[in-house]
């Protein structure tokens, strides 16, 4: 034994109050005796339990545990406090009943503070898991917060430091201490008035602690009565009022006050007036009738026995787009399984329904979703029907019901999502990644932007193993369409009108090589009424939205040039379509058009920095172009091989069949 254990005085103390705990304390005792730094005394205070928690305690004969009783349960504040008081150590490790600590954690963080003196506390990263010890996930703000500054600024919105994972200087925590009027959020409001008062606070950037979320525990509690919101507010109210009553008027204040009326205002609008005025418009503008009668068809179909499906997807829109007609390709490839297919989002028409029920069993649900009581009962009806089915599996895309379904879908059911780009919410990614088998994504810019995420979110070589890349398939020629060229070389722009699209940009070109009479004509093809005024150069072609395959397939035969002007993409289909008749590309450096598009061999890139520059550029290759049929002739061959080769549906539905089938 060390002899600071046999002078009584203990480099940590670590500091856990209980009551009934019984469950999960064995495990988490375990973990702290476990430690690869052993000079420490284990503080458990039994706050008043009456299940067999002293019991648990008793059954350890190590010396280093150290139990008070408390005959009446006080309370976690007032518990926490007298063990601050109690302690003999220089630095306090918090430990709840319910969690794990790593067996290295008491050793790197006294070694960080020993180390770095300026430092008052230092916490660690922590990995969610349940009530079987599984890991079901990280905590957002937790990841993204690795050093002080980063935790300076994110304290005044919201707690970003699990609580059990801290270790403190006894100093700053007697100073300190817990307020009782800060229940529920004690630990966010210690560190409030440790930053306010220019305290560091730094964070290990490695999982120390294994943090279990379960329906008895203190934070699930809490949410539940209060509702996470209310908390943020009234936690921020009273470190307010109190720093107020002390004059304590700072820079971390101020951030506080801001981010306080800022919550303030996003509950007032979320969730008084604005869901009052929802509740009534879904009551009033959404037909009752229809939404009875989707959900009776669902529920009639769901409940019948004779229905049985072992795949399941979900969409989100109907209505023509890119990402759309992959879906239903995918959908297509997988229909002697007979999928059934639910639509989730309010889609603008429903012009690819049908190529969806031509292959599946199809549930356009929006409405039903969203409409009072029905949206529940349906969601109840979903679940259970896929929890029922003889190894099931389900994939999603695009539809945020479906992130919100998996963690009511049972654990034997196998989980997949497309990306399409990686540009989803942290806490999306964050608290659903443990569940999917496999991530799908359509390019290589896209799985790496997602592999980068994980990386600096200290997250495992577990998750991203389960990436796969499938390139999408568009419909190859049997043949190569051979152009017939005109004097003016028709240049298109097929695609939506939203802001990332910048369809602007094409106009701009149009009217650039119409004063500069560059050869050329110009057709934009699809909805734009967000975005431009179509009809007002009279020299630019608007089609509107094509959802007749055919007479998109006569725009291609006809057509030279594409331009793609996007912010943004993963790899557009109107590319691949395009090459694949023969059409040349000239398209800004976004997604993974850079690994296709070869300057003078496949298309051409753009990498301007801006609008206007974007438009000079493509004008110039435009006009090299209309100069030079010849290398137009010659790229446009060397499309339609590269599509051959690489964009067929063959290799597509294999793929999916390999997944899912």
């Amino acid at each position: 034994m060390d002899k600071n254990i046999e002078n009584n005085c203990p480099r940590i103390t670590v500091l856990m109050p209980v009551y009934n705990g019984e469950k999960y304390l064995f495990e988490a005792i375990e973990s702290i005796l476990g430690q690869t730094f052993s000079y420490f005394e284990f503080l458990i205070i039994n706050d008043g339990s009456t299940d067999h928690t002293v019991n648990i305690i008793n059954s350890f004969h190590d010396p280093r545990i150290r139990l008070v009783n408390h005959e009446n349960n006080l309370g976690l504040i007032a518990t926490l406090n007298e063990g601050i008081h109690l302690s003999k150590g220089n630095f306090i490790a918090r430990m709840d009943a319910d969690d794990i600590s790593i067996p290295v954690r008491l050793q790197k963080q006294m070694d960080f503070l020993n180390q770095n003196p300026a430092v008052a506390m230092v916490a660690s990263h922590i990995v969610q898991i349940n009530e079987d010890g599984e890991e079901t996930g990280y905590w957002a703000d937790d990841m993204q917060t690795n050093d002080f500054l980063n935790i300076y600024t994110t304290l005044a919105k919201t707690n970003c430091i699990a609580h059990p994972s801290v270790m403190i200087r006894k100093s700053i925590a007697e100073k300190y201490l817990y307020k009782t009027s800060q229940k529920g959020s004690e630990d966010w409001d210690l560190w409030m008035r440790m930053a306010a008062d220019g305290l560091r606070i730094e964070k290990i950037n490695e999982v120390l602690l294994k943090y279990r979320i379960h329906e008895l525990s203190a934070t699930s509690i809490i949410n539940t009565a209060i509702g996470s919101q209310k908390k943020i507010i009234r936690v921020k109210r009273k470190f307010l009022q109190s720093e107020c009553s002390h004059f304590k008027v700072n820079g971390f204040f101020f951030r506080v006050l801001y981010s306080f009326l800022r919550s303030e205002a996003r509950y007032i609008k979320i969730h008084s007036l604005p869901d009052f005025l929802r509740f009534w418009k879904r009551i009033f503008t959404t037909n009752p009738f229809k939404v009875a009668s989707g959900y009776i068809s669902l529920k009639n179909y769901l409940n019948d026995p004779g229905h049985i499906h072992s795949l399941f997807f979900f969409f989100s829109y109907t209505h023509v787009g890119g990402a759309e007609k992959v879906h239903a390709d995918i959908v297509k490839c997988l229909a002697d399984k007979q999928p059934l297919v639910f639509f989730t989002g309010f889609s603008k028409n429903k012009a690819f329904l049908n190529l969806f029920k031509a292959t599946a069993t199809v549930f356009n649900i929006p409405e039903t979703l969203n409409y009072p009581w029905f949206g529940k009962k349906s969601r109840t009806l979903i679940i259970n029907f896929i929890n029922h089915q003889k190894d099931p599996k389900i994939f999603g895309c695009n539809s945020i019901f479906y992130y919100q379904l998996l963690p009511f879908i049972a654990k034997n059911v196998w989980c997949a999502d497309l990306l399409h780009d990686f540009g989803q919410p942290a806490n999306i990614v964050l608290s659903t990644m443990h569940r999917f088998d496999k991530r799908i994504f359509i390019g290589q810019n896209a799985m790496n932007k997602a592999q980068k995420f994980y990386f600096e979110n200290n997250i495992g070589n577990f998750y991203s193993e389960k990436f796969l890349l499938i390139r999408n398939c568009v419909d190859i020629p049997a043949t190569y369409p051979g152009k017939i060229r005109k004097d003016k070389l028709k240049v298109i722009y097929v695609g939506r009108g939203s802001s990332e699209k910048r369809v602007h940009i094409v106009v701009d070109i149009a009217c650039k090589c119409h004063n500069k009479n560059i050869k050329s004509e110009f057709q934009i093809v699809g909805n734009m009424r967000d975005s431009i005024s179509p009809g007002k150069f009279s020299f630019i072609n608007y089609t509107g939205e094509v959802n007749d395959r055919k007479v998109l397939q006569k725009i291609y035969d006809e057509a030279d040039i594409l331009l793609i002007t996007s912010e943004r993409e993963g790899f557009p289909i109107s590319i691949m379509e395009a090459m694949a008749n023969g059409v040349v590309p000239i398209s800004t450096c976004v997604g993974d058009v850079p690994l296709h598009i070869k300057n003078n061999e496949t298309g051409f890139i753009s990498n301007a920095e801006n609008d206007s520059a974007i438009a000079d550029e493509m004008v110039k290759y435009i006009q090299t172009l209309t100069e030079n049929h010849s290398l137009l002739d010659n790229i446009s061959r060397n499309d339609y091989e590269y599509a051959k080769n690489n964009f067929g549906s063959e290799e597509f539905c294999k793929a999916y069949r390999n997944l899912l089938g």
